[in-house]
């Protein structure tokens, strides 16, 4: 995983920063090096278990399932001294233990959870709005996003079991319609630059105009952005995005790209 906690409730991005400066460097999230071979700890934001903190500095440890070797956080099955204690119960059922693909097939059943869930989004539509804007290179309008939140909510799509509260922007544009993105502005960022050079040479119905997706005759034609194919690999996700232009049973497939999904922390304030 790559979120943590120190008992506060408060999850933090897992960064070698944010750790060393949130932990202080203290115990209990600093242990005895001679008794455990990597001795940095956290706690689990979700499931209140202890997690133990992968090459905090450098690699040093390559994950035997997965091969991972990045910073990184993994569940402890077993009590450390200072730390909540371990619940296999929680650990079973905590949805950053497993991350599974989307998939429309179980509805959480606990109630209070889904609440939770509805609350943060509710309270965070505008963050939640500029995280999209992120993730697809495309201003889109607050109009447009903030249907799109509704809509999701309206739908209850965030009581399907895979939606957490750190992958909520990414659920949204996974469960929703596609999105028409003409008249938009293209974000000045890596997947926007890609996003414009692509427009340019791969579009035979747009052209990108001060920053902004325009047609290039009056003829009735439509470009969408839509996220598809959501994967697993080696305890990665990603996401992949495609822009489609269409003229009347015409689609074309402009832009698509697999983008590496990251968490998202939202408050409850």
């Amino acid at each position: 995983m790559n979120v943590f906690s120190v008992g506060d409730k408060i999850p933090h991005e897992l960064t070698r920063e944010n750790y060393l400066e949130i932990t202080r460097k203290r115990f209990p999230f600093f242990q005895d090096p001679k008794q455990y071979a990597t001795p940095y700890f956290a706690i689990c934001p979700l499931c209140n278990n202890p997690i133990q903190i992968i090459n905090l500095f450098g690699v040093y440890h390559k994950e035997e399932k997965t091969g991972r070797t990045n910073l990184h956080g993994r569940h402890y099955p077993h009590n450390v001294n200072g730390l909540p204690p371990y619940s296999e119960k929680n650990y079973i059922s905590c949805p950053l233990h497993n991350p599974i693909t989307f998939r429309m097939k179980e509805v959480r059943k606990n109630e209070q959870i889904n609440e939770d869930i509805c609350n943060l989004i509710e309270k965070n539509r505008a963050a939640i709005c500029a995280s999209i804007r992120e993730i697809t290179g495309i201003l889109i309008t607050n109009n447009r996003l903030g249907k799109l939140i509704s809509d999701y909510i309206c739908a209850k799509e965030y009581c399907y079991t895979y939606t957490n509260p750190f992958n909520i922007p990414y659920s949204i544009l996974y469960t929703r319609e596609s999105i028409s993105i003409f008249g938009q502005k293209i974000a000045d960022s890596p997947i926007g630059k890609k996003i414009k050079l692509a427009i340019q040479n791969n579009s035979k119905l747009f052209h990108i105009e001060g920053e902004r997706i325009q047609k290039n005759n009056s003829a009735y034609v439509e470009i969408h952005l839509l996220a598809i194919h959501h994967t697993v690999e080696n305890n990665k996700q990603y996401l992949t995005l495609r822009i489609e232009e269409r003229h009347g049973q015409s689609n074309v497939i402009v832009f698509e790209e697999k983008v590496e999904m990251k968490p998202y922390i939202f408050t409850e304030k």
